[in-house]
């Protein structure tokens, strides 16, 4: 117990000692007696204990000097509460003033030193933190960049994304001016720069000369380049800043060994402070390998995000080419049906957006439209293409085309959204639809609105047993079926844009009208020439009908 009450104070005891150069004691007062706690038998005299009081009732860090007699002091210090009571270290010294001037001044330096050593850290320490607060923020930025991109939808644009990080990454970075410039052409070959689609700040510089910068570092095997006019050895082994540039970094946007754009940082932004810290290492108007680290992690990420919306954009295209596809089996069938699948979508696409529909749902209604007759594969061909009335076995066999085709499509994910438009879009409002017999809102919305899109196009469309009917009956026929037949919104959203339902409807039958007019080689019964043999015909062919209905089916 007696070492462990010594142990915390014998720092403090032993600085005195050595600075008095006379050994200094520990008292300790329990009660009203002193005690030594170094030499345990030993206490203190009634001259000693009231210094020893005075000493313990001194404010912390203020000595107690007595004296004693002739050229002897008491000394005593105030070593703070401690368990057990009040703690003073003391003793008795010589008073030798030169001695005593000696010892001012060596503290004194011995201070002055100190403080020096503390200035010196307490300025190592800031740099530190500063660097700590950089890093911090940069770690932040990157995390946040990194679940944005992870998280960001496929459909949104590069520029659209750069927009959102271009502002505050050019704060952390410090430059004056950031930007990112897209590329184009054929991600199997070099790709041009296409120009600036995002900026932030100042570029020092018009865009087409940034242009010609970063068309010389695209043909670099470098993905991250940086340049300080100041400094001629990195100057010269980059392609030149534009003039009244201090400095620059660029960054590709390099995925897969696509380049889809550069990312671009122009001059350094004078520091805030004058202190020239780890994070300023190079100078103020000099980037860095901050800057450039920074720049290069944003730029991957954005790669990232390109590269994934390409191929999201080729995974569209091949759906719609497949769909197409299908639609063309269907329309083969029939040549005088040839556009009703394409003109439904293009209907039923602006009737959604009359409705206020979002981009993404009007697409899938048009998909929707592409393939809502798909299930007739499964009607045959007596029964599909006959010119009169239908018997009621032969109706019944029609009526299951929604059924056919939802289950031919239900297999292919990336088409399951589109199913609801396919079975139900012969239901009807009133419930006296087929093939569930659904009733008012418990029919998809995408079904109603192709059920008006293919209710008019059946009824203005010419058939090989009779012509479209005139618009205005079609028009009447679609008012008096409102809140019937049909979705009473629907048909007003029809009506609301009747115009454009109006030019879809005539640029399809003046397509249709040219198609079927052609003297198709299958029905030509004159016998060819020999030259005729040889050389190439100017008559359409059936596989001209089929390039034709393609180019048809991309309106």
């Amino acid at each position: 117990m007696h070492a462990d009450t010594i142990a915390p104070q014998a720092p403090a005891v032993e600085a005195l000692s050595r600075a008095f150069g006379t050994r200094l004691l520990t008292w300790s007062k329990a009660g009203q007696q002193w005690r030594c706690l170094e030499e345990a038998d030993r206490h203190a005299c009634p001259t000693l204990a009231p210094w020893l009081d005075e000493a313990a009732e001194a404010a912390a860090g203020k000595p107690v000097v007595r004296r004693v007699r002739g050229n002897l002091l008491f000394v005593g210090v105030s070593l703070g509460a401690r368990p057990g009571g009040p703690h003073v270290a003391a003793g008795i010294v010589p008073a030798d003033p030169q001695g005593f001037a000696q010892q001012l001044a060596e503290a004194s330096l011995a201070a002055a030193q100190v403080q020096s050593h503390e200035s010196g850290r307490q300025v190592l320490l800031e740099s530190y933190a500063d660097k700590l607060a950089d890093s911090f923020e940069e770690l932040t930025f990157l995390r946040k960049l990194s679940r944005h991109v992870e998280h960001c939808d496929a459909t949104r644009g590069l520029a659209d994304v750069a927009h959102t990080i271009l502002p505050s990454l050019c704060e952390l970075m410090a430059v004056e001016g950031l930007a990112l410039y897209a590329t184009t052409g054929d991600p199997r070959a070099t790709r041009r720069i296409e120009g600036v689609v995002d900026s932030v700040g100042d570029l020092a510089a018009e865009a087409a000369c940034w242009s010609e910068t970063i068309e010389a570092l695209a043909g670099g095997p470098q993905d991250v380049v940086v340049c300080n006019v100041a400094r001629s050895e990195t100057a010269d082994l980059v392609p030149p800043a534009p003039e009244g540039v201090r400095a620059y970094v660029a960054a590709s946007l390099k995925k897969d060994g696509v380049v889809y754009g550069w990312l671009l940082g122009v001059n350094k932004r004078p520091p805030k402070t004058g202190l020239s810290t780890p994070s300023n290492s190079l100078g103020h108007d000099e980037i860095g390998s901050m800057e450039a680290s920074l720049l290069h992690a944003a730029a991957v990420m954005l790669a990232t995000h390109a590269a994934n919306a390409r191929l999201f954009r080729e995974k569209e295209e091949l759906i719609d080419e497949a769909i197409h596809t299908l639609v063309g089996v269907i329309e083969a069938k029939d040549a005088y049906t040839c556009g009703h699948s394409d003109r439904v979508a293009l209907v039923g696409r602006r009737l959604a957006e009359e409705l206020g529909l979002s981009p993404k749902e009007c697409h899938e209604v048009y998909l929707s439209g592409l393939l809502h007759d798909i299930g007739k594969v499964g009607v045959s061909d007596d029964v599909l293409l006959k010119p009169g009335a239908l018997e009621p076995e032969e109706f019944a066999q029609i009526k299951r085309h929604p059924e056919c085709g939802w289950r031919l499509l239900q297999r292919l994910k990336p088409l399951g959204n589109l199913l609801p438009g396919v079975l139900h879009h012969h239901e009807a409002t009133d419930g006296s639809g087929y093939p569930h017999g659904l009733s008012g809102d418990a029919i998809p919305l995408v079904a109603r609105i192709l059920a008006v899109a293919d209710g008019w196009d059946a009824m203005t469309s010419d058939r090989p047993y009779r012509a479209g009917m005139p618009l205005e009956k079609a028009e009447g026929i679609l008012r008096n079926g409102s809140g019937s037949q049909w979705d009473s919104q629907i048909v007003d959203a029809f009506f609301a844009a009747r115009e454009d339902v109006h030019q879809i409807t005539a640029t399809w039958r003046d397509h249709l009208e040219r198609i079927l007019a052609l003297p198709w080689a299958a029905d030509r019964i004159e016998k060819p020439t020999a030259a005729a043999a040889i050389a190439p015909t100017p008559t359409p062919t059936p596989e001209a009908f089929a390039e034709a209905s393609a180019h048809l089916g991309s309106l």
